[in-house]
């Protein structure tokens, strides 16, 4: 996975402000960021800041390496759309009846983050394993 977290550090949000820099390597994986004009469905309109990132961003979700032994198996990916409940708390942080309106992993944003895991590693040569949602 040496080239998919060498082409994630390329690709780093914080430091390149190309559109298609979306990601921030960790040691096993790396998280996804989405911003204005590249985000999940849903996200249309929310303000979002750069803080000390390239550009304007939110958190989308974190994708890990699933091990089994010593033998990467599959992408662990999860996602929380904080953004959403932070900026929309009277949709994204309310319950209706018994049921919390969850910002994590959103259909939305599962599908979009997939794309990008998948884009990724086309750009750094490799097929992707299996993406497993934790």
């Amino acid at each position: 996975m040496a080239p998919v977290l060498a082409k994630a550090r390329q690709l780093d949000i914080a430091t390149n402000s190309a559109p298609e820099a979306l990601f921030e390597s960790l040691a096993a994986g790396f998280n996804l960021w989405c911003t204005p004009e590249d985000h999940p469905k849903g996200w249309d309109g929310v303000p979002l800041i750069a803080g000390t990132f390239s550009k304007p961003c939110g958190f989308v979700g974190t994708a890990s390496w699933k091990w089994d032994d010593d033998r990467i198996v599959a992408v662990s990916l999860g996602t929380d759309a904080y953004d959403l409940a932070d900026r929309r708390p009277q949709i994204f942080s309310r319950t209706v009846g018994k049921d919390w309106i969850n910002i994590h992993n959103r259909p939305e944003d599962l599908e979009w983050a997939e794309q990008k895991i998948r884009w990724l590693f086309a750009q750094a040569g490799l097929s992707y394993p299996p993406i497993i949602v934790e």
